[in-house]
């Protein structure tokens, strides 16, 4: 097995991290080939950033919503954050398959204009240019040269331009319109995420019925709107937690939680620490993130 992977942090515990600081921020990218070889990887609870790969060679085993498929070469495939990830092979056939981990507020945006919103795998066929995106994000995460994070987002972003351009010809303008609609909401909770919000006022939004909005929404993120706002407020209370020195109170109040003990208990389930503890790693400067 031929095997290569660069990080711009540690993951030693491979759960990656979700730094909404940035735009779009690549946490690790990498290949793997194998060669008559069996495996298979499961993480039960997902991980904490976005996971993209790009089988260029061979079949590729994958579980989505519990549901078993076989990918032919030149797909691609996407589990969100907190997704159960199951994908491999079982066939004793040569494969080789790109993939990249990644964070940033604007991911949501990126996937929806390029197609990875509903399709959370799709085939648009076998090719060296989209490759060698995969390759140069590789350098930039080896490399580590001044501004290699935002040279390696580029290369992602420019991989999405990619792949909206071979997904144009099956696109079909009504459900844009719908499309278009549903990132209107997101947008809205981007913006007022501290603020109540309520399914209601998000149809609204969509011009949808609630019933309608929610099913498409969750289609979109795969997430209900009040899980993906919850999920949305505590990755910001976790940069705040980072990178101020905000009280908890007062972080708990800014992203949109009133009562602190429910915001405790809601960023331990999440996190696996409560907030202070959380914070305390950053404090004692062992970096990374979880």
């Amino acid at each position: 097995m031929d095997y290569v992977s660069f990080y711009r942090i540690p993951d030693d515990d491979d759960q990656g991290c979700s730094d909404t600081s940035w735009h779009l921020l690549l946490n690790s990218a990498g290949y793997y080939k194998f060669e008559s070889y069996f495996r298979m990887t499961h993480r039960r609870r997902g991980r904490k950033d976005f996971y993209l790969s790009y089988n260029h060679d061979g079949p590729m085993t994958i579980y989505l919503k519990g549901e078993k498929r076989v990918l032919e070469p030149g797909s691609f495939f996407l589990y969100r954050p907190s997704e159960e990830q199951h994908y491999g092979h079982y066939l004793e056939q040569e494969f080789l398959a790109y993939w990249v981990h990644f964070t940033g507020y604007g991911a949501e945006e990126l996937l929806y204009r390029t197609g990875l919103t509903e399709n959370n795998a799709l085939r648009i066929g076998a090719s060296d240019p989209i490759a060698s995106q995969f390759e140069a994000m590789m350098d930039e995460l080896r490399d580590k040269k001044p501004g290699y994070e935002l040279a390696s987002a580029s290369h992602l972003s420019y991989l999405f331009a990619m792949i909206s351009r071979q997904l144009e010809r099956s696109s079909h303008a009504g459900d844009g319109m719908i499309h278009s609609d549903i990132y209107t909401s997101l947008q809205y909770i981007h913006t007022h995420y501290a603020e109540d919000i309520y399914v209601k006022q998000l149809a609204d939004l969509a011009h949808l019925s609630a019933d309608r909005f929610t099913t498409l929404f969750k289609r979109m993120t795969a997430a209900t709107p009040q899980q993906y706002i919850l999920r949305f407020r505590l990755q910001r209370a976790s940069e705040l937690l980072k990178r101020t020195s905000l009280n908890i109170q007062q972080i708990a109040s800014v992203t949109g939680f009133e009562d602190q003990l429910y915001f405790s208990r809601m960023f331990k389930k999440a996190y696996l620490q409560t907030p202070s503890e959380y914070r305390s790693r950053f404090d004692e400067g062992e970096g990374g993130d979880l």
